[in-house]
């Protein structure tokens, strides 16, 4: 089945449900027993209206049946006003996205697309973001449709893809989906970078371990000897059935004692990521382990969007089994109210004032209904009740700012502004947060209260199944603590410390050979503490008399030693270009340059290990079929940069020579030799 059929047969479907007859809803009696004042009655619709307005009762999806009916048929202007309509009621009841119907815009934006109707297209993407700005298909769909006007659409299409993650981001499915793709990417470039630097410090510091086993084993043994030796220590994770994943940070540990200052912080950084590691996929479990949870996903799209029949219905189940948590209360009254069961939702509040005349909650939104019915004057005296009722600031804020938009439609322009004057005072943040709900005409709606995002999260947090903590909302429930000590006690935090108490063996068994260095001209392995008095910075006794001291050394012992020089040269800049070939920076790091070639490394493994988790984990779950291909050109153009970067700047492997010694101390380093 294409696409563009699939299209077709979504909006058939949506279409039939809509042209269902919706049962009545129930009357609820705390609602209906406030009669309409007669100058806020409704008029009689004419026979040809400009526009048709939806009772509170309405049910979004059979408006998107309307709508694709009208849309369908080419009717453009009918399609139009039935889409202020839900957008009218999706303010009205604090709709922070609806989803379904965003999903449905963008299918007949893709089937736009096919028929190469941009225009269209466009302008159903860009009613999709509108009804449901936190779907990031609407945002993609955007930037596609942009990208088909040439190189002028590249920069919105950018500025649209960029605008639907920041929007998705804060969603429930976008703390889901980053904090996956997060951990897996970390985990990923934090294990290539390391594994890049460790190979960079083999390959400049192998030879002196091995210099000090063949010390430890002494002279009868053969340079084969030591050699194996030398593998075992360095692959012992392997010869202990561990695994090769713990090579790199092994060899940080066993090559400790040889690093230099700038060397050995980035070892304990990586051991300090290493221990990380540990509560990094503890929190990732405790968020896979809520989202499996059905409750939780119910309350979500309570809190977030327009909850189906079956997240009513667990709503509803949970809500009768345990009756003394509110919260539950709350949630399924949001999900009524949202799904259009006014009544129902009234009736909800009403029972909880009765049991609780305090509640701050229920008297809020039970005005809230009053007030989208048109009955100001109870909502005025609910609105007045929270206003004077004490309780926390920002619900008592929220009182003071639906007060002020009750007198607002009555005119009342002072008692208006005093009544927000107020809530700006107790909460100037979240009632700042407020103006997003605001209708076409200008106007804006009142505010529900009830648990936000956050407080749904901390209510299901690493729970599969049922409730984590009663009654979150009013603070008499307590709390969980997520992240325990235990987190840290894990095999990488083991394992780190493993790795610290290896290189500190290392350094102590090294004892006298601690001084080992590389000579720095013919790259031959030696123990300074052995040439004490005879040797000046990081030289052989021999290449300081070649190239210092310049006598005491004989013709055949002049030409051996040059051309160790220049196959140390030759096999150094090999080296460097082979690490900088494979793995950009890791031949800066090998040539002392540890700051640029580490920089080089991580930007270079960064950008990899987010193309390779990116496929593992999406962040979003956007068809292929909008997204747009500069996303990916960008990384890959990044990665060359990084690359041709890393092998233009050459290393100078040219060590600047100590000075010669003068007068009698000099003749006697020379003789000595």
């Amino acid at each position: 089945m294409t696409l563009s059929s699939a299209v077709g047969l979504c909006a058939l479907l949506l279409a039939g449900q809509a042209d269902a007859p919706a049962p009545a809803p129930p009357t609820a009696p705390e609602v209906a027993a406030t009669p309409a004042p007669a100058s806020e009655t409704r008029p009689t619709p004419t026979p040809n209206p400009p526009a048709r307005r939806w009772p509170p009762e309405a049910s979004l999806e059979e408006l998107w049946g309307e709508y694709v009916r009208a849309d369908t048929a080419g009717n453009a202007e009918e399609a139009g006003q039935i889409f202020k309509e839900i957008r009218r009621l999706r303010i009205e009841r604090n709709i922070e996205s609806h989803q379904t119907i965003g999903l449905g815009l963008v299918a007949r934006g893709v089937a736009f697309l096919d028929a190469d109707e941009r225009a269209a297209a466009e302008e159903s993407f860009g009613r999709a973001v509108q009804l449901a700005p936190g779907l990031p298909d609407g945002h993609y769909g955007q930037a596609i449709a942009r990208m088909k006007k040439g190189p002028f659409g590249v920069v919105p299409s950018m500025r649209a893809m960029t605008e639907g993650i920041l929007q998705f981001l804060p969603t429930a499915r976008g703390e889901l989906r980053s904090t996956e793709l997060l951990v897996v990417w970390g985990l990923l470039a934090s294990f290539l970078v390391i594994l890049a630097l460790s190979l960079a410090f083999v390959a400049q510091h192998g030879a002196l371990l091995r210099h000090d086993l063949e010390e430890w084993l002494g002279p009868a043994q053969s340079r084969s000897a030591s050699l194996s030796l030398c593998l075992l220590v360095l692959l012992f994770p392997l010869a202990a059935f561990q695994g090769w994943g713990w090579l790199p940070l092994w060899w940080l540990a066993v090559l400790f004692s040889y690093f230099n200052r700038s060397e050995k912080v980035l070892a304990v950084i990586a051991w300090l990521v290493l221990v990380a590691a540990g509560p990094a996929l503890e929190a990732l479990a405790i968020r896979v382990e809520t989202a499996r949870n059905p409750l939780y996903r119910a309350a979500v799209a309570a809190v977030e969007s327009e909850p189906g029949p079956q997240e009513i219905a667990l709503l509803e189940q949970a809500a009768r089994t345990d009756p003394d948590d509110r919260d539950l209360a709350y949630l399924l009254g949001a999900a009524w109210r949202r799904s259009g069961r006014v009544q129902d939702a009234a009736r909800l509040y009403g029972r909880l004032l009765v049991n609780d005349r305090t509640d701050t909650v229920a008297r809020n939104n039970l005005a809230n209904l009053e007030f989208a019915l048109g009955r100001h004057e109870s909502a005025l005296v609910r609105y007045r009740q929270g206003a004077q009722g004490g309780g926390a600031n920002a619900a008592v804020a929220t009182s003071f700012y639906n007060l002020s938009l009750a007198h607002l439609q009555k005119f009342e322009y002072q008692a208006y502004n005093e009544a927000k004057s107020s809530a700006d005072r107790l909460s100037p943040g979240g009632v700042s947060g407020y103006d997003r709900w605001k209708y076409d005409s200008g106007d804006y709606a009142v505010v529900d209260l009830g648990l936000s995002r956050e407080d749904v999260w901390r209510k299901f947090a690493g729970v599969a199944e049922g409730v984590g903590v009663k009654n979150v909302y009013t603070g008499r429930g307590g709390g969980r603590s997520i992240f325990f000590l235990e987190s840290l006690l894990n095999r990488f935090t083991g394992a780190a410390l493993v790795f610290l108490v290896v290189a500190f063996l290392v350094g102590r068994a090294r004892g006298s050979k601690a001084f080992t260095v590389h000579c720095s001209r013919c790259g031959t392995a030696f123990c300074r503490q052995c040439h004490l008095g005879q040797v000046v910075g990081e030289l052989c006794s021999q290449c300081y008399h070649l190239f210092i001291v310049r006598d005491g050394v004989s013709g055949p012992v002049r030409n051996r030693k040059m051309a160790e020089v220049q196959d140390k040269e030759s096999r150094r800049a090999r080296i460097f270009r082979v690490l900088s070939v494979l793995s950009p920076g890791a031949g800066h790091v090998y040539a002392r340059q540890t700051l640029v070639g580490t920089l080089l490394v991580t930007v270079w493994y960064t950008a990899l290990a987010g193309l390779l988790a990116s496929r593992l984990v999406p962040l979003t779950e956007v068809s292929s079929r909008l997204t747009p291909p500069w996303a990916m050109a960008l990384v890959v153009l990044l990665l060359v940069a990084i690359w041709v970067l890393a092998n233009r700047l050459q290393p100078d492997f040219e060590v600047a020579l100590p000075k010669r010694r003068n007068g009698r101390r000099a003749s006697r380093a020379g003789r000595g030799a």
